[in-house]
């Protein structure tokens, strides 16, 4: 008798904490800056089945609300769904010395999941004796004498100058100018309002200086204190996000870090799963190839961008309206819990820019502070001596209408990689 009633004490207390949990989960939590985003987090991975997004929760929350029963569930989906030992595929034989285009993991077999026969850092020269019949895999000999397999996007054939992808765009020459000069950024930009910088670039919308209110004193804690901003030049901001193929080209360069399994395999969706520090590449990359300053954009720049001229939640008006955005339950036949829809699928805002509602998380320049108490007026980046954590903005496809407005803010760690976070660029004008 006494067990049964610990038993049924134990069990009013489960089913008093599951349903405590499952208020939480339906939304009547209020909304208050980090323990909302944990929440939505958890929301968009609860039903998975894959261990790798309990691990990406657990990375970003690790003593979480939902930390146990996220460890718990890695740990039985990792048991039930081990990675298979491939067999080894035809291989034709090859005798040609290649390069590591970037840190480049060597497999005891061709797969991913296979154990780890060695490493290869950028630079690295190795032998490469096969490739495996498909062409995703070549066989490479290891300093010991072993044999590893690299995936083909890793290891290139070396080139005394690797032409830079893409190319720049050459001006006509002028009649006073040698034909050997170099081409500038085109001027016309100022004046056209749009502009790509070379084939493959992001194409860029010139925006010119003014001022607004940045933040929402009844949003979350983090969007106040609303405060004027003024921004005092003229900058110029990605018309969409970064996309799969335009990172693809940065990889191809050996400057970026390929994507292992983007949910989208489409070369215009947005590139996502995407550091801080992986933007910071690319954007160090694009500068070196068009000559230009490319950066993130500043957060002030980047709400500037995405409220264009207007003062409502959302650049359309209070409500989310079907259509206008990528998100979960925002409508619009293009969306997909998968994936995030192609750029430029959705509505663009009065400035011509696309995506800034929804489609991915973008990472900006500031570090991440809870609030704009102390924050800059002049639409520089908000950054300090110890920056582990960057601000996202924008919200995306997995996250609701309420993650969408144009004051939604949220952060993560600089280094960490997530499926729903990628970014856009801007550019300082001369």
């Amino acid at each position: 008798m006494k067990i049964r009633t610990g038993c049924t004490v134990w069990f009013l207390s489960l089913s008093l904490a599951l349903s405590v949990v499952g208020t939480a989960t339906a939304g009547i939590l209020p909304k208050s800056g980090e323990a909302q985003y944990e929440l939505e987090f958890w929301e968009s991975i609860k039903n998975s089945t894959h261990a790798e997004d309990y691990k990406a929760y657990l990375a970003a929350y690790p003593n979480g609300r939902f930390a146990a029963l996220a460890k718990a569930r890695a740990a039985r989906y990792a048991k039930s769904n081990p990675p298979a030992t491939p067999s080894l595929p035809p291989i034709d034989a090859m005798d040609a010395r290649y390069e590591a285009v970037t840190n480049a993991n060597a497999r005891k077999e061709p797969s991913s999941h296979a154990a780890l026969a060695g490493g290869l850092a950028p630079g690295d020269r190795v032998h490469v004796t096969g490739r495996t019949r498909d062409r995703s895999w070549y066989r490479i000999e290891l300093d010991d004498g072993s044999t590893g397999f690299v995936s083909h996007e890793l290891i290139r054939k070396p080139a005394a100058r690797p032409a830079p992808v893409p190319v720049a765009k050459p001006e006509p020459p002028a009649a006073t100018r040698p034909p050997t000069a170099p081409a500038p950024t085109p001027a016309a930009a100022l004046s056209t309002g749009n502009f790509s910088d070379c084939d493959g670039c992001p194409e860029m919308v010139v925006l010119q200086p003014g001022s607004f209110t940045m933040g929402d004193n009844h949003g979350d804690r983090s969007e106040r204190p609303a405060h004027r901003v003024t921004i005092t030049k003229p900058f110029a901001i990605g018309k969409y996000e970064v996309t799969l193929g335009q990172w693809k080209a940065c990889v191809q360069a050996g400057a970026c870090k390929a994507i292992a399994d983007p949910p989208s395999p489409l070369d215009n969706a947005p590139a996502t799963d995407i550091s801080w520090n992986d933007a910071q590449r690319y954007v160090r990359w694009l500068s070196g190839v068009t000559h230009g300053h490319y950066r993130l954009p500043t957060e002030a720049e980047w709400e500037y961008a995405a409220r264009a001229g207007t003062s409502s939640r959302y650049w359309w008006g209070e409500r989310m309206v079907a259509g206008k955005a990528d998100c979960k339950g925002c409508g619009g036949a293009a969306w997909s819990h998968d994936a995030p829809a192609t750029v430029g699928a959705f509505s663009a805002n009065p400035y011509g820019i696309y995506g800034m509602n929804g489609g991915v998380w973008e990472w900006v320049e500031d570090c991440w502070h809870r609030t704009y108490d102390g924050a800059p007026i002049d639409g520089s980046a908000w950054t300090g001596h110890d920056c582990r954590e960057n601000v996202i903005r924008g919200g995306a496809w997995r996250n609701d209408s309420t993650y969408a407005h144009s004051t939604s803010r949220f952060t993560y760690d600089t280094s960490v990689r997530y499926l729903l976070n990628g970014f856009r660029v801007a550019k300082t004008l001369p």
